[in-house]
């Protein structure tokens, strides 16, 4: 399998809106690690939007493909998110809990978050590959 990667929000907001840059690093080569907090988030905004049942029919044969992997929060990352919590606050750069999520599911894994989000920008040991 070629590269891993940990899906943010944004990525998956751009693929589903047309983008085509998200769409080599979509490729069934490439393993997909997606947290449970990215679906989390991803459902919320179905929830607001007039497209909910469209959305989640994506969502789903995403989640469906057989390089895609649903990553669940575990005592690990909780671990992780603390560290990234402290890091941050010394920096005084504080970032949003979900966020904190996402980067320590990365940081756990020794992974890159692909994201259009600057949200992971200066977070210590994280990897961002940034589109």
């Amino acid at each position: 399998m070629g590269v891993k990667y940990v899906l943010d929000t944004s990525a998956f907001s751009a693929f589903n809106r047309g983008d085509v840059r998200l769409e080599r690093y979509l490729r069934s080569e490439h393993e997909i690690l997606v947290p449970l907090v990215v679906i989390a988030e991803l459902r919320a905004g179905f929830a607001l939007g007039s497209r909910r049942a469209e959305n989640d029919r994506i969502l789903e044969r995403l989640l469906n493909s057989s390089n895609v992997t649903v990553v669940s929060l575990n005592d690990e990352t909780a671990n992780v998110y603390a560290d990234v919590f402290l890091r941050q606050r010394e920096v005084g750069r504080p970032v949003g809990a979900n966020d904190m999520w996402i980067a320590a599911s990365a940081i756990e894994r020794d992974l890159p978050v692909l994201t259009l989000d600057h949200d992971f920008d200066g977070i210590v040991g994280l990897k961002v590959v940034e589109l």
